[in-house]
């Protein structure tokens, strides 16, 4: 039976997760302190093209021309942890090899660079500390415009998806590692969106309609136990313009 993802008013997000975690770490510290003091957010409006709303990594896809993030050297070797448990990858991935890991169902050689997850981490940790979870945050800042139809009695969340009013993409400010200017967007979504990397009818006519229909594309939510943030629902588009 596919999970079942349901967006969560954020007043019902701040009742359930008011657990801060500790952090130890100097450099996360620092990230905490800047993110607090110099980026006050206060609506949807004022975030521009930014998934976190905090200040965008210099390899951010939103810091070059082409909204693609290039490729960095890292110094550690594979296997090497990021903070909070994650793995990153030490080689970019070539397009045609992402398209066939996809396509197999395979993410697992798929990741940030090593130094991208930890950035990754630590604004997760900054936003954790003042907001008490990533899901309070996006809720009730990053797309609160955007879901706010979901808030009204009435609404319909197992309703047919609907290209021009169900999804938003915003640009990843953590893409994965690619080695040929692909982008890495995320497509938030209104109503559910199952595991998989079949993109319903719908979410594939808002891709066309959003970037045309002479570029290559790839779609997939990932499996529950890998999203960072369930309690949203939503899938990570991969764009390759010619």
């Amino acid at each position: 039976m596919p999970h079942h993802t349901t967006i969560i008013p954020a007043t019902s997000l701040e009742q359930t997760e008011t657990t801060m975690p500790s952090i130890s770490n100097g450099a996360a510290l620092k990230v905490v302190t800047a993110a607090l003091h110099t980026f006050p957010v206060k609506s949807v409006a004022n975030l521009a093209s930014n998934t976190f709303g905090l200040p965008t990594p210099p390899d951010s896809p939103l810091n070059t021309a082409s909204s693609t993030r290039q490729p960095t050297t890292d110094t550690r070797q594979k296997g090497d942890e990021a903070p909070c448990g994650r793995v990153g990858i030490s080689q970019p991935v070539p397009w045609k090899r992402f398209k066939e890991l996809v396509d197999a169902g395979n993410l697992e050689p798929l990741g940030r660079s090593y130094s991208l997850q930890d950035t990754y981490e630590e604004y997760n940790a900054a936003i954790r500390l003042k907001h008490g979870s990533v899901a309070n945050y996006l809720t009730r800042h990053v797309l609160a415009d955007f879901i706010a139809e979901t808030m009204v009695p009435g609404f319909d969340s197992q309703a047919p998806l609907a290209a021009s009013t169900d999804f938003m993409f915003r640009a990843n400010d953590f893409p994965y590692y690619f080695s040929d200017n692909v982008e890495h967007w995320v497509l938030w979504c209104k109503k559910q969106l199952h595991p998989g990397f079949e993109a319903p009818a719908a979410a594939a006519q808002a891709i066309v309609d959003r970037f045309g229909s002479n570029v290559e594309w790839r779609y997939f939510v990932n499996p529950v136990k890998m999203q960072s943030v369930p309690q949203l629902s939503h899938a990570h588009v991969f764009v390759k313009r010619p």
